[in-house]
């Protein structure tokens, strides 16, 4: 029994990786699609390297000001986006055996690309933080994207306590702001990936709350689900289905779009979810709530896996 508990406890620890690998990739997309230490006494991402002030010698703070900082600091980032981009490539031609990308010089090649990276990372950091800490850029219109963007340079930086920190001074300084939205589900990605799943749930939650877009509302949905998954029992099953339902009740995401893998993964978990734990007396009523598009062909299938679950039959994919 000990055995079987162990292996029990292996497997759900190896899903919530997996899961932490797909949500983190999702993320990544999501953000391109789109578009770490601190000083004693500051917050993280402060006063890290130039620019060290939020305006030049004889500038005044201004609206003028805070777009030169936010510019600069997006700059970076997509520099930073572009090196990333890169060693990807490097890898892949490393791996595919092309010349050049093995061997000493690939070797060469790539720690220039890491060392140009940190540089870049670190002047990243800097520039969103100056214009996020001068205090007379406190009401500029930038301040929401650019504590985004600094949560998410320090993240990268590997930095997550940093990044944690700055998320919530975002969300409680600027909590009508839509990247306070954003801020509360990359909060929800950090809880989940560091086992803080009631955390996570409630992060998911306070994302989910007001007008979000479907696309922010399909990547929250689909943390929270996970979370609820984790931490076990009929209840959380339960609403972790209601929580796949939902994503599919705001209709098909754009193709290609991280949103659509959302999609695709919501279905089929949902499908594997109800038939090893839902009501199958309830089912009918249950899938009607996911939509005429959706709602038929989900239940069909749904019906089916049962059908086979109950024969012993061998299944496509494992139940979760």
């Amino acid at each position: 029994m000990l055995e079987r508990a162990a292996r029990q406890d292996r497997s759900l620890t190896e899903r919530r990786s997996a899961a932490v690998r797909r949500l983190a990739a999702l993320a990544a997309l999501a953000v391109a699609a789109a578009g770490c230490a601190a000083r004693a006494g500051e917050l993280p991402g402060a006063g890290a390297g130039a620019p060290a002030r939020a305006a030049r010698a004889g500038e005044a703070p201004s609206a003028a000001t805070a777009e030169r900082l936010f510019r600069e600091a997006e700059s970076l980032a997509s520099r930073r986006r572009a090196i990333g981009v890169q060693l990807f490539v490097l890898d892949e031609a490393a791996q595919a055996g092309a010349a050049g990308a093995t061997g000493e010089r690939g070797a060469a090649r790539r720690a220039a690309l890491e060392a140009e990276a940190a540089r870049v990372q670190a002047r990243t950091v800097a520039a969103y933080a100056a214009l996020v800490d001068a205090p007379a850029l406190r009401a500029a219109k930038q301040r929401p994207p650019a504590l985004l963007g600094l949560a998410r340079a320090l993240q990268d930086s590997g930095d997550l306590r940093g990044a944690e920190a700055r998320l919530r001074q975002l969300a409680v300084e600027h909590p009508a702001s839509g990247e306070a939205l954003e801020a509360h589900l990359a909060l929800a990605n950090l809880a989940f990936a560091a086992g803080r799943l009631d955390e996570a749930v409630s992060a998911c939650d306070a994302a989910l709350r007001g007008a979000a877009p479907h696309a922010l509302r399909k990547r929250a949905l689909y943390v929270k689900s996970w979370s609820l998954r984790g931490l076990g029992g009929g209840a959380a099953t339960d609403e972790a289905m209601r929580a796949l339902r939902a994503i599919v009740q705001l209709g098909p995401a754009r193709a290609g779009s991280p949103e659509a893998a959302i999609d695709e993964a919501a279905e089929r978990e949902l499908v594997e979810l109800y038939a090893a734990h839902g009501d199958l007396d309830q089912a009918r009523a249950f899938f009607a709530g996911a939509g005429d598009r959706a709602g038929p062909r989900l239940l069909g299938e749904v019906e089916a896996r049962a059908a086979r679950l109950r024969r012993g039959e061998p299944l496509d994919r494992p139940a979760l």
